[in-house]
């Protein structure tokens, strides 16, 4: 009996590999395994375990116990389209070292156990990835970081699957971000590498996560802002235990509006007036923060010709297990200097 682990990210993608494997080996041990940023789709974890149920799979969920923007908040760093350490640390570290190490992350749960075959489904196994003929180039750099240790497969390239057909074929109802017009399922379509395209549909479309995120965007900023300006200080008679303090105080203003835990961050005196712009998007190589995005499609100050915007392709998803971003070159899962500094 072989191990077969399917890298679900709930898309339709993944399902469709799922099911190829589910059909192709059924009497083999075979898990669903999907990496939880704790910032989706209340729809995902509906579809997520309707696959798991209805195809009579285990379905293994693993986390660091971190959304993306209180990642953003720890490491003191705005993601953007160029830096993308939500995929990196949240999915693709959290997958590297339990799967290659076997260090269980901090969050674990199992949804329909008792239809693993085997409790060793980690050797010789098999990697799946949804990558379709459309993406190939994904596929080296997902060889290069999973093939020394795993047999690594591709169904959609090696096959033509139909998506929609597979969702007939077990009476499953398409998650409600591809019926809104997204291009993938994640992160309830926050994705911060988006582009200008898929931003202005989740505008359009969801509102209110829209507007959250704005906001969210705006607090990061005057953190990490501050946060730097008062790390680069350099004045006579400062030190790095004043320094140690007033970090202390900017964290105590803000970390539990990050962590959900309070509607709005405490009053914060600015040590200078001065504030670095970061944001999620970029535009004509700046920053574009989405509340001057929003402004801007409503026609703030009569411009709303969308002529004046890139919204001819919806830049969106993470490339998630593969985008290594400057540790490319190393090994990404045995560099033990890889670590997030925490203290939630």
């Amino acid at each position: 009996m072989r191990n077969h682990i399917i890298m679900f990210s709930g898309g339709l993608s993944s399902f469709s590999v799922v099911d190829y494997v589910k059909e192709t080996y059924p009497e083999d041990n075979i898990l669903l395994y999907f990496n939880d940023t704790l910032w989706e789709s209340y729809d995902l974890y509906r579809f997520i375990y309707e696959v798991s149920d209805k195809l009579e799979l285990p379905l293994l969920t693993h986390s660091m116990g971190l959304t993306p923007i209180q990642l953003m908040f720890e490491q003191k760093v705005v993601f953007n389209n160029r830096i993308g350490n939500c995929s990196k640390y949240l999915k693709m570290k959290v997958a590297g070292d339990f799967l290659i190490k076997g260090k269980v992350p901090k969050m674990e749960k199992w949804h329909n156990r008792q239809f693993l075959k085997s409790e060793d489904f980690v050797s010789d196994a098999t990697l799946y990835f949804g990558i379709s003929f459309a993406e190939a180039h994904r596929v080296k750099g997902i060889e290069k970081n999973w093939g020394k240790n795993f047999n690594v497969r591709f169904p959609l390239i090696e096959y033509f699957i139909d998506n929609q057909e597979v969702l007939e074929k077990w009476d499953i109802k398409i998650p409600t971000l591809y019926q809104l017009g997204f291009s993938h399922n994640n992160c309830n379509g926050r994705c911060v590498k988006a582009g200008m395209a898929h931003f202005k549909r989740l505008r359009e479309k969801m509102r209110d996560v829209f507007n959250k995120l704005v906001e969210q965007e705006h607090y990061i900023k005057l953190y990490v802002s501050e946060y730097h300006y008062i790390k680069n200080l350099e004045v006579d008679g400062l030190d790095d235990e004043v320094k140690a303090l007033w970090h202390k105080n900017l964290d105590d203003c803000y970390r539990d509006y990050f962590y959900d835990r309070a509607s709005r961050p405490k009053v914060y005196i600015p040590t200078d007036l001065t504030i670095n712009q970061y944001s999620f998007m970029k535009r004509n190589g700046g920053p574009y923060p989405l509340a001057k995005f929003g402004r801007d499609l409503s026609g703030w100050k009569g411009w709303s010709d969308e002529e004046e915007f890139d919204l001819k392709f919806d830049h969106a998803g993470c490339s998630c297990f593969v985008d290594f971003g400057q540790n490319s070159e190393g090994d990404f899962f045995e560099d033990e200097n890889f670590q997030v500094a925490m203290a939630i």
